[in-house]
């Protein structure tokens, strides 16, 4: 058996985040929705985290770049870079505060033309139950932390001539590699040996059938094959992503700036495999639900139980059956069944469940 080759991993992405590698103990499994024999969809906590500049500390501030992080996450964790259009996904921003765990601002040093200058860094980790919640009642897909991780066989010709992009050369792609990180990808590139050397006349063609085999000795059948060139006024790229011999992508781009023609090898890639693996999650039937509420036991108290229900994303209607005194019957329209429903309230300070009673009714009490 030939000696398995060894891979570089693009460094810059271990470096940005070291939690972003799948780690089998933290996942936790989601169900699928019917018999689909694929593999079920799996968690990467990571996923739930995000990060992105702030202009200062300020409340409104920091509330609009929450909303913008947990669209980051969505698409991450979608595929899909429309899913924070999606009105159900708007309407949960209103009660943005209910979906986030922790967030932070950090102040970050980087060096300008010599002179150092200081960013404001807003760090957000988002509730996995609320979240995945929000994308089963907004029907979105949902798509599993199990990903390929493609070898990237780029050739860039800067005038001199087409070269192979190796492990030692990760600045080059740092580009790519952040805009794979923000769509929940990770890209590994190869040795450069002289086999790899002498096969970029196949990268330039765009052969990705000429380069599987180079991609199997690293175990692996996912490949992104790219070329980045000058082409008045500034530069072009070209890309091919296929897995297991089937061409999945193939797309071009053009920018003034190298950098942005360099990441173009991401976003196109990621939403066909996106589109191929994505699945609806199972959440329980959706529909109307008897919900009965003790504890309320003053109008002050039921105006916040209303408030509450009527900003969950997942609730589409309340509907008040009856009323007593320290108690509500009521009706509730879930987007989502109650297998997602009941995690997020259990994980909101309104809330309490209690023991699931024989008449179908779910009762809570308010805290």
């Amino acid at each position: 058996m030939p000696k398995i080759a060894r891979l570089t991993v693009l460094a810059l992405l271990l470096a940005a985040t070291p939690v972003l590698a799948q780690d089998a103990g933290r996942a936790a499994a989601t169900a699928p929705v019917g018999g689909d024999e694929r593999p079920k969809p799996v968690r990467n906590l990571a996923f739930y985290d995000t990060e992105l500049a702030v202009r200062s500390n300020n409340a409104d501030e920091r509330r609009g770049a929450t909303i913008r992080a947990l669209g980051q996450v969505l698409v991450r964790l979608t595929g899909d870079p429309q899913a924070p259009a999606n009105p159900v996904i708007r309407r949960a921003a209103g009660n943005i505060d209910a979906l986030v765990v922790e967030s932070k601002v950090r102040q970050q040093q980087e060096t300008v033309n010599g002179m150092p200058v200081y960013r404001s860094i807003l760090s957000v980790r988002f509730d996995p139950d609320n979240v995945d919640a929000l994308i089963a009642a907004a029907g979105l897909k949902y798509w599993s932390a199990t990903r390929p991780k493609p070898i990237l066989w780029l050739a860039i010709d800067d005038g001199r001539g087409p070269r192979l992009v190796t492990g030692q050369q990760t600045r080059v792609v740092k580009p790519l590699a952040d805009r794979g990180l923000e769509r929940g990808m990770r890209f590994l590139l190869p040795a450069g040996t002289s086999v790899e050397q002498a096969a970029v006349q196949s990268i330039w063609a765009l052969n990705a059938k000429a380069l599987q085999a180079l991609t199997a000795r690293y175990r692996n059948d996912t490949q992104l094959v790219g070329k980045v060139y000058r082409k008045a006024p500034g530069w072009a790229a070209d890309w091919v992503l296929s897995q297991d011999g089937v061409e999945l992508a193939r797309w071009s781009h053009a920018d003034a700036d190298p950098r942005k023609a360099i990441a173009s090898g991401v976003d196109e890639g990621v939403d066909a495999l996106a589109r191929r693996d994505a699945r609806a999650l199972d959440t329980g039937t959706p529909g109307p639900q008897r919900v009965e509420v003790r504890g309320v036991n003053s109008q002050g108290d039921y105006l916040r139980l209303m408030s509450y229900l009527q900003g969950l994303a997942m609730v589409r209607k309340t509907r008040v059956i009856e009323a007593e005194p320290g108690m509500v019957h009521l009706q509730l329209d879930l987007a989502v069944g109650l297998r997602a429903f009941l995690p997020v309230v259990a994980s909101g300070e309104v809330l309490e469940a209690g023991p699931p009673g024989s008449d179908g009714v779910t009762r809570f009490t308010l805290r």
